[in-house]
């Protein structure tokens, strides 16, 4: 994936069989006492040891990683906010005194603990839980041509499946946002603290409505920023939420491109430009000289640039691609708007993780036609592929544990701030309405930019998010601030 502040998150809704929400007891750590030792720069660092599964509280342990950095002001320090940037690599980003501009502005008032979820810590102190195998490639069904292909992708990712089971052990069992979320509470008891102040960005969202749902009268504020939707049981809807949003993306980038003059597309209706491009490649793939001797792109490696290139820190690179392939060099869906190749050095765990939450059951290859064609109806120009693309992160794995998404039940909870953008094809808008709309008295605070625009340093995002951590303000009803990091891509690469 592409190397972000932010990981990428997406995953497909269905109902499964295993672990469910309910059922397990309080959180408590098995000891109370944190260790903390300078780590580099301001950071202090820990760990909390915690029950694999939260179901069996005498049984195996395993360790969450902590990173602590003071309030830079500390006449002003609060109590601790507990932050997860998504996934892994938010207490490497602290050590390495890399704090995003989002996290910085909080730690100005705030004591920050950043916490990476259990199995996704660092090898220093074997905290990070390494697999064998590595994932197949996303969004590698977009370019299956049969179901020879798709049945080739559903075997890598079982092979990775099981060398993530063989790695972890016994630590397999707890790689559930449930699990996490009552890691989180755990946390909360070690630091004395009687309520929970959490920020949670991308995959960290999942983790805050687990614990919303589980310790709600455990929260006393929490903003959501690039909401993952874990509310939507049914495939269908989850799916449509991303097939519009990326077919929204095309046209956004249309018009973000026929404001900027250097825009290799200006003058031109880029999205009229991609369309002539699917036709062309659909009846001949179009010459990719600049990959190589004879090489060139059909229309599902086409699609799959395309999908890549509708990030919008990638629109200038996807206007030059599209400029140059109606020219008769498609060499960039090749070279330029591809997603990293693997490396062959094996994974995480996060990619379970992520299959266990959301997509503990897949759908077959004739299944996935039959929704193609519902899809196509909706998002015709694009919007339908991200279908396969999602689909490609979990077909072929055993996810369980399973984390079943469904509708919230939340109650004693205090009105939570959600951030939501409309340039966010990662974690969709639609989603994270969906998630808003499950929790009582939410704040909505629209913003005009992509994915983890409050992490990347929305400044207008800032100022809101700050004042509610601080004293509990929330924004008036209609706020919305405007795309600052859009205004800032170059119009040319």
């Amino acid at each position: 994936m592409r190397r972000r502040w932010y990981p990428a998150m997406a995953a497909v809704a269905v109902v499964a069989a295993g672990l469910t929400w309910t059922g397990l007891p309080s959180a408590q750590a098995q000891s109370s006492d944190l260790d903390w030792s300078d780590c580099g720069g301001r950071a202090q660092c820990a760990t909390l040891t915690v029950p694999v599964d939260w179901n069996d509280p005498d049984g195996p342990t395993t360790r969450v990683n902590l990173a602590k950095l003071p309030a830079r002001d500390p006449g002003a320090a609060d109590r601790p906010l507990l932050v997860n940037l998504g996934a892994g690599n938010t207490t490497a980003a602290l050590e390495a005194d890399q704090v995003p501009p989002g996290v910085a502005a909080l730690n100005e008032r705030f004591d920050v603990i950043g916490f990476d979820p259990r199995g996704l810590g660092k090898d220093a102190n074997d905290t990070l839980i390494h697999c064998a195998e590595s994932q197949a490639p996303y969004p590698g069904l977009v370019l299956a041509e049969d179901a020879k292909d798709w049945r080739a992708h559903a075997k890598r990712n079982a092979k990775y499946e099981r060398s993530c089971r063989e790695a972890a052990g016994a630590e397999y069992a707890g790689l559930t946002s449930t699990q996490i979320a009552h890691d989180m509470d755990a946390l909360r008891t070690a630091l004395d603290q009687p309520k929970l102040k959490y920020f949670g960005n991308s995959y960290g969202t999942s983790y805050g409505q687990a614990y919303a749902e589980l310790f709600g009268d455990k929260v006393e504020r929490m903003y959501l920023d690039g909401v993952a939707d874990h509310t939507q049981p049914k495939l269908s809807d989850w799916l449509t939420n991303y097939a519009r949003t990326t077919e929204q993306q095309l046209t956004e980038f249309a018009d973000w491109c026929s404001t900027r003059d250097g825009c290799a597309l200006n003058d031109e209706d880029a999205a009229k430009v991609w369309d002539d491009l699917v036709k062309r490649a659909e009846t001949e793939p179009i010459p990719a000289p600049g990959a190589g001797d004879g090489e060139t792109v059909n229309v599902r490696e086409l699609l799959a640039g395309g999908h890549f290139g509708l990030t919008p820190t990638s629109w200038p690179r996807l206007a030059v691609a599209m400029d140059s392939a109606r020219d008769g060099d498609a060499s960039d869906f090749l070279t330029e708007l591809v997603w990293p190749p693997d490396t062959g050095k094996g994974g995480h765990v996060q990619g379970a993780l992520l299959c266990n939450d959301f997509m503990p059951e897949q759908l077959s290859y004739r299944q996935t036609l039959k929704l193609e064609k519902r899809l196509r109806d909706i998002a015709p120009r694009i919007g339908w592929v991200t279908a396969r693309a999602e689909l490609s992160r979990c077909v072929g794995m055993d996810a369980k544990p399973a984390n079943p998404p469904h509708r919230l039940d939340v109650d004693d909870l205090p009105p939570v701030l959600v951030g939501i953008g409309d340039l966010d094809a990662n974690t969709p808008h639609h989603g994270a309405e969906n998630v808003a709309s499950q929790l009582p008295d939410a704040s909505v605070l629209r913003h005009g930019d992509g994915h983890a625009a409050f992490v990347l340093g929305n400044k207008c995002l800032a100022n809101h998010v700050t004042a509610y951590f601080a004293d509990g303000t929330l924004p008036d009803e209609g706020t919305r601030c405007p795309g600052e990091l859009v205004d800032q891509i170059p119009d040319k690469p």
